[in-house]
């Protein structure tokens, strides 16, 4: 077991710095939802700590009740992280990007999120919070399998979302159709 600061860096988000420009994008918390919204624009940030956001980073709301570890969509890809979102980037050679979001978002971790949230209309939870996860780190190629199964059975719950979808738009035509040539 490893605490999350031992496998990977935590970085928080940054406040769009003010003034005119619009050449750099930010991720906000609403973003990790809804990968088709519009981002923030602003000027490029000035502080040290602005990182950009890479391909094998994990994205971590600060606050909310809906508290999960999302992937970079492809267009976050390069864009800054806001002021309420962490960026997570892992130590790769300790432990696999895919194995790690498939742990932060187990439910021991998030048990662990949710225990140290801080109380109010949106928990907040603290970066060191986030920092002292403790999470179990198998051997690389270990990791490696657990991720490739974590990664198959979310694939098969979004194909399951999308097949009731699509039994819910028939069976609405169907009826739809029925009643019509019932008329």
């Amino acid at each position: 077991m490893k605490h999350l600061s031992d496998i990977a860096e935590i970085l928080s988000g940054i406040l769009p710095p003010k003034g005119v420009g619009r050449e750099a994008a930010y991720v906000q918390i609403k973003d990790l939802r809804d990968s088709d919204s519009e981002f923030l624009r602003g000027a490029a940030p000035k502080a040290r700590r602005a990182t950009r956001i890479a391909v094998r980073d994990l994205l971590v709301p600060s606050r909310g009740d809906q508290l999960a570890a999302f992937r970079p969509t492809p267009n976050m890809i390069g864009a800054f992280v806001g002021l309420d979102v962490y960026l997570v980037r892992p130590a790769t050679r300790r432990v696999d990007p895919d194995f790690l979001f498939i742990a932060l978002n187990d439910i021991a971790a998030v048990r662990q999120l949710k225990a140290s949230a801080t109380a109010g209309a949106l928990p907040r939870i603290p970066k060191h919070a986030l920092e002292d996860v403790v999470l179990p780190l198998p051997a690389i190629e270990e990791q490696r399998r657990i991720a490739r199964l974590g990664i198959l059975a979310a694939d098969c719950e979004r194909l399951q979302r999308q097949r009731l979808a699509a039994e819910a738009k028939l069976n609405a035509a169907l009826i739809s159709r029925l009643l019509r040539t019932a008329a």
